[in-house]
């Protein structure tokens, strides 16, 4: 097993299925606009980064770090007894929103339909979190739904695990950009070669 090739995969079927699937905010190019009332905002989908998130002067437009996805290796285990293998990986996500926009609320009719809010109005609030875990949600879906990624088996004796990012076990403010990661383990079958005994074959 390769962990770079482990993580590069990992990171395809993130994007492929998570990623594409989804469409949150980005910054606008002006950080005035984000502060006018009624100020127009985009969606596009997240980017998927393996390891890190570079910044947005590393990236070629129009990829932006907010929102996207990083996968991230925490640790890794060869049972060579057992001939297999298994890593612990983490799916960093990072949102942007600064507030409510009329268009995203959804108002009922009274005859079983329903209208979007008119667009142009704009609350700045901390309502933006709920980017990060509807993302996260997304996410859960993709991962609880299937037994292997991309050929790795999904460890189901294993939790999956899923929480904000919190610094010294408190969950900073840095508004308007929101942070969430979930974890999981996969499994995978080691074969080597060993050189000693290849030597009396």
């Amino acid at each position: 097993m390769s962990v770079v090739t482990l993580l590069d995969r990992v990171t395809d079927w993130a994007r492929e299925n998570i990623c594409s699937k989804i469409m949150l905010k980005v910054p606008p190019d002006s950080e005035h606009a984000a502060t006018d009332e009624g100020y127009e905002y985009e969606r596009v989908h997240p980017a998927a980064f393996t390891m890190y998130v570079p910044t947005k002067e590393k990236l070629p437009p129009p990829v932006s770090p907010f929102p996207s996805l990083c996968v991230r290796l925490i640790e890794g285990e060869d049972n060579l007894a057992g001939n297999s293998g298994s890593v612990n990986v983490q799916f960093c996500f990072s949102t942007w929103s600064t507030g409510t926009h009329s268009q995203d609320e959804v108002f009922p009719r009274g005859d079983g339909t329903y209208r979007r809010g008119e667009q142009g109005a704009f609350s700045r609030n901390g309502d933006g979190w709920r980017d990060a875990w509807n993302f996260v949600d997304a996410a859960l879906r993709e991962v609880e739904s299937v037994t292997n990624i991309e050929g790795y088996a999904l460890d189901r004796l294993k939790p999956i695990k899923f929480g904000p990012l919190t610094e010294q076990e408190s969950i900073p403010d840095f508004y308007p950009f929101w942070f969430a990661w979930m974890s999981f383990s996969l499994t995978y079958p080691i074969t080597r070669n060993i050189r000693e005994i290849e030597n009396f074959l």
